[in-house]
């Protein structure tokens, strides 16, 4: 159970404790009327929870809160506590960069109207909670408008993370079985997502990401539902970044050689949220237009959905094609889309089951041009060491080839990965 307690040192304990006990017996006299409680131990000065001390008005801008500074469960409006769990929002991701685990100070340079804009805070539920810190429970940390709007915020650091869970169950004991109007469901529902972006990213909800890649103009927006039936083709993949920056400064690489502007057939296996695929279809759309090209993202049934409208949400499809793909039975593909041989094919991470370097040789030697290339990055993770080594042989014995390779490092949603990047292609030795 969340204590405040722990937040001071014995001595401030002590005279917490104090605080605490005239509080408690102030309450019981006018318990009928939280709001006079709360004024007069503001008039009463007990303020060892809440407010600055008077020589302390000429405060930094960087002034640091925590949990008490939130207004109590027991107290607040329900205009200010739905404004505190927007305000806990986190912001939208980029690059798998996140403010769930450390404090963005880009939202400092933010005006409070962008901020709201964000955050979906209408001015009257920012106007409430003002109203709290400035009349109800002065809080010269939290008095004006951009302090709220900027301090709150960074209670997601990850030092607050056990102490912020509290808050939210304290709310929720209080709101999930009052009577039914439209603010009761908002907190609830912004207490359910706040707790559970709060638990890990297999426990996280639905969201977009935002993927801002150098040489590329376009932001590429990636809905990914929320992780349920072990459906791990709904997230995107640190290897998916990776890939997706290589393909890109490749394409701007030689994007004066007159053979790369030829007609282009490009394939895209294991698609998942779409990203390799959606980020090199954007890279040239920015080139050449969307002639001379003709793409395909493909995946399972169950991810098709998503990933069609992932490449709906950035503007491709009119000429890039979402489509099911079964790698352990690829002709109901080949009868829709005819079996002429890819140019290009681009794979990330398709290795997490011992049957997978197979089908991924398989689906490489189906449709790779002879001339083609197949770009594949996957992750070096220890647990499939064996499988990568198989994948290697695999490629050898079919006679394919691999003309570059290198290794990388990068983020995902757990933490730092490394990376291996193949380029494939025939052995046209064994050809000629």
């Amino acid at each position: 159970m969340f204590d405040p307690l722990d937040l001071y040192s014995p001595d401030e304990q002590v005279q917490l404790e104090k605080i605490t006990e005239a509080t408690t017996i102030f309450t019981k006299l006018h318990q009928d009327d939280p709001v006079v409680v709360i004024t007069a131990v503001n008039d009463n000065r007990i303020d060892g929870i809440k407010a600055q001390e008077e020589d302390e008005d000429e405060e930094e801008e960087d002034s640091i809160i925590d949990i008490l500074d939130l207004p109590p469960a027991t107290y607040a409006t329900p205009q200010a506590s739905l404004c505190v769990l927007l305000l806990l929002k986190p912001d939208k991701q980029v690059n798998f960069n996140t403010s769930n685990d450390d404090y963005d100070d880009s939202t400092n340079s933010k005006s409070v109207e962008i901020i709201c804009k964000e955050k979906e805070i209408s001015s009257e539920l920012l106007s409430s909670l003002l109203t709290w810190y400035t009349d109800l429970w002065p809080n010269s940390r939290l008095n004006t408008e951009l302090k709220i709007c900027t301090r709150i915020p960074r209670l997601r650091s990850y030092g607050q993370k056990e102490l912020l869970l509290n808050y939210y169950t304290s709310l929720l004991k209080k709101y999930d079985n009052c009577n039914e109007d439209y603010i009761n469901d908002q907190i609830v529902k912004e207490l359910s997502l706040r707790i559970s972006e709060n638990c890990g990213r297999s426990a996280q909800p639905s969201m977009t990401r935002d993927f801002n890649l150098q040489n590329l103009v376009h932001v590429i927006q990636l809905y990914e539902p929320s992780l349920t039936a072990d459906n791990l083709g709904w997230k995107t993949w640190g290897s998916s970044l990776i890939l997706s920056q290589e393909l890109v400064n490749d394409l701007e690489t030689n994007k004066n050689n007159k053979k790369s502007k030829s007609i282009r057939r490009v394939l895209e296996l294991g698609a998942g949220t779409g990203l390799v695929g959606i980020a090199w279809a954007c890279k040239w759309r920015q080139l050449y237009g969307n002639e001379s090209i003709e793409m395909f993202v493909t995946d399972l049934p169950d991810i098709v959905t998503n990933l069609r409208k992932n490449v709906q949400n950035n503007d491709l499809d009119d000429f890039v094609v979402a489509d099911v793909l079964d790698w352990t039975n690829p002709e109901d593909f080949i009868k829709k889309y005819s079996d002429e041989k890819f140019d290009t094919i681009l794979i990330a991470d398709p290795i997490y089951s011992p049957n997978h370097p197979e089908w991924v040789v398989n689906m490489i030697c189906k449709f790779l041009a002879i001339n083609g290339r197949c770009h594949l990055e996957i992750p070096l993770r220890a647990k499939y060491a064996l499988e990568r080594e198989k994948l290697s042989n695999l490629l050898e014995q079919h006679g394919l080839v691999v003309y570059n390779e290198r290794s990388s490092e990068g983020m995902d949603d757990w933490g730092v990965v490394k990376y291996l990047y193949k380029e494939i292609g025939w052995d046209t030795t064994l050809t000629d």
